[in-house]
């Protein structure tokens, strides 16, 4: 049996002749392999060394977006394979393209990609299952549901622990954490190896739909991403749906560093089952875009650090902010032109009030002011939003006023201005606002906001 498949590959409205135009033309469309495994996935792509179509695709490839490299193309599968319906590489990336390799009369262009989704015939005795299985970081949430390995009168087990047997309820599906187990080695080995590899386990409704199922199964990966402080991903997902299965298989960037995860720094000392239990169900769905952007950026912040780390988070609070606020806006009387030249002429007065070497200082207060002056009444929109998340910014151990300042600095390039101590206590603080602002997204309200800064 090939460990691929077969198809049939084409570019069109894509001119690869144009990049060598006195070279032989390139065929229309080209014979290809697609190859899936956990380390890679690769389309390799035949044609005649004449018309050197690897160098025209390279050279094409080079001048466009590599996030839409798939949407360029179309695929025809070849009959031979019997089960496959169709490919679906819509939301693939493409991460290399090399070229050179021969096989018989033909030259090889080897597409690496990050993303393949295939349909095939359906599997009918697991019809409305699905399993998703999960990359190294989401290994030790499923681990918290598994004791060791007990042995006894020459038998072996591993059970799940006690209390963790129930499926978690979510919308038109149950699902909860499973390891598959697998056996390495025969009975000549001295050493058995038992491999244990963590997945979700979901059953639906009959009425699921793929996009639902999908969406289920991103919420849970968002919420464990979270719950974890790093990414949490699906290595390998298969949908048993009644029109098909869905085989999704997505490459792993493995280069992710290992925070301490957990929500104690919310003096919420809950693990992973008791998160699971609570009732963030409807929140998650009602916020699901919200959250889609603001956990990977609160990831992503834990990375970065320093200047990049502040900014992250102070965005995350916007995006929180956003469509939340309250405050009416003053009528204005002019237009935008208009007003904005107002204002011009306002802070070029008031420049006259400060000596000359302090006037950049005010221009950065003056921005940060003007924002808020549309607002009736006169408080700070950022704080009204604070407050009415339950956390109380006007005894913050850091002012809202000095967040700003901080913010300002940064923007405006004047990274000096910013003493180092002082944006570690500013992280430090916004770590704990985003995480509460998240927790409050889900709907869970149990945690407690520590005011001292270490």
């Amino acid at each position: 049996m090939n460990d691929f498949y077969c198809l049939d590959i084409s570019f069109p409205g894509v001119d690869f002749d144009s990049f060598l135009p006195h070279c032989e033309k390139s065929k229309p469309s080209h014979h290809a392999h697609l190859y899936s495994n956990k380390e890679k996935i690769e389309i390799k792509i035949f044609y005649e060394p004449i018309t050197r179509f690897g160098w025209k695709l390279m050279a094409w490839a080079e001048k466009i977006d590599s996030s839409k490299f798939c949407t360029y193309l179309e695929l025809s599968i070849e009959s031979k394979n019997s089960r496959l319906q169709r490919i679906d590489l819509t939301e693939s990336k493409l991460i290399e393209i090399d070229e050179g390799t021969k096989e018989g009369d033909f030259e090889l262009a080897h597409i690496r990609i990050d993303v393949a989704k295939f349909y095939f015939v359906p599997d009918e005795t697991k019809i409305n299952t699905a399993e998703f299985y999960l990359n190294d970081t989401g290994f030790s949430l499923v681990a918290q549901y598994y004791s060791p390995i007990l042995g006894y009168d020459g038998k072996f087990e591993i059970r799940r622990m006690r209390g963790m047997d129930d499926y978690y309820q979510f919308e038109k599906s149950e699902f909860r954490p499973e390891f598959d187990f697998n056996i390495d080695g025969d009975k000549y080995n001295k050493e058995e190896k038992i491999i244990k590899k963590p997945k979700i386990q979901f059953k639906y409704n009959e009425n699921i739909t793929e996009e639902e199922a999908i969406k289920y199964a991103d919420i849970f990966r968002l919420l464990a991403s979270f719950y974890n402080h790093e990414p949490v991903d699906f290595t390998l997902s298969r949908i048993h749906l009644k029109q098909n299965t869905i085989t999704i298989r997505k490459i792993q960037n493995t280069d992710i560093p290992n925070p301490d995860g957990g929500f104690n720094a919310f003096n919420l000392y809950w693990d992973f089952h008791k998160f699971m239990q609570s009732d963030w169900q409807q929140h998650a769905l009602k916020n699901y875009k919200k959250l889609s952007k603001v956990i990977e950026m609160f990831n992503q912040a834990l990375i970065v650090g320093g200047s990049s780390e502040f900014l992250i988070r102070f965005n995350i609070i916007e995006i929180c902010r956003g469509g939340n606020r309250k405050e009416d806006e003053f009528i204005s009387i002019l237009d935008k032109e208009e007003k904005n030249k107002k204002y011009v002429e306002a802070l070029a007065m008031l420049l006259k009030t400060v000596n000359t070497e302090d006037h950049s200082d005010f221009i950065t207060k003056w921005e940060g002011v003007v924002k808020d002056l549309v607002y009736k009444p006169m408080k700070s929109p950022f704080i009204t939003f604070l407050e009415s998340q339950n956390l109380a910014p006007l005894k913050f151990p850091i002012g809202v006023d000095a967040i700003f300042k901080i913010r300002n600095s940064i923007t405006h390039g004047s990274l000096k201005r910013v003493k180092h101590e002082q944006l570690e206590k500013a992280n430090i603080l916004l770590y704990r606002i985003t995480g509460i602002l998240i927790l409050n997204l889900l709907g869970i309200d149990q945690w407690q906001f520590d005011m001292e800064l270490k």
